[in-house]
């Protein structure tokens, strides 16, 4: 089973951050029943910046906005982003780091559509663990309508929406279509 934790509040960014993440994970194990060492478990980074547990057969991936903070476990590669939904010049972003096709998708939709392939897009990257600004495949198909499922590298990956708020997006990516359980941390 795929959680996502969520908390809401005040919270350490990056390293120090580390010890939510393992309470996160200890919750997972109990409710899986998971055999895990998590007192011993190290976080450490790949070379594009993924944490990941060294010695543990358990994924997960760490996304924030604003107060919340959320990290999916699962026991396939796996890739969160949460962002609001807020002004920025979405255009100009998305003329230099989008495809011709996520174009003319953020021209029909505006803003909400910038942040629906943005969203994508990270998760996306965190589940691979290749960076942002690398090529990827696009996340619109040819009638313009978002992908569910794209091929990467002879490998599919497949994308869930996370209703939160009308005001944020959320969107998960793994190898497979993942149903999602949602807990409040904290």
């Amino acid at each position: 089973m795929n959680h996502i934790y969520l908390y809401e509040g005040p919270f350490e960014k990056g390293d120090k951050g580390y010890p939510m993440i393992k309470e996160a994970a200890r919750r997972y194990a109990l409710e899986n029943d998971l055999n895990l060492d998590l007192e011993q478990a190290e976080i450490v980074r790949e070379e594009k910046g993924k944490p990941y547990f060294a010695d543990l057969p358990l994924e997960f991936s760490l996304t924030h906005s604003g107060q919340l903070w959320m990290c999916l476990f699962s026991q396939q590669p796996c890739g969160i982003d949460l962002q609001q939904v807020q002004p920025c010049e979405y255009e100009k972003i998305a003329g230099r780091q989008y495809t011709e096709e996520e174009r003319h998708y953020v021209r029909l939709w505006g803003l909400t559509g910038f942040f629906d392939l943005w969203v994508r897009k990270e998760a996306f990257c965190k589940c691979t663990g290749q960076g942002l600004f690398t090529e990827m495949p696009s996340m619109v198909d040819a009638d313009s309508d978002l992908c569910e499922t794209v091929n990467w590298k002879e490998n599919n990956y497949c994308f869930t929406e996370i209703p939160i708020a009308d005001d944020l997006k959320c969107v998960v990516c793994g190898e497979e279509k993942m149903d999602i359980e949602m807990r409040i941390l904290g």
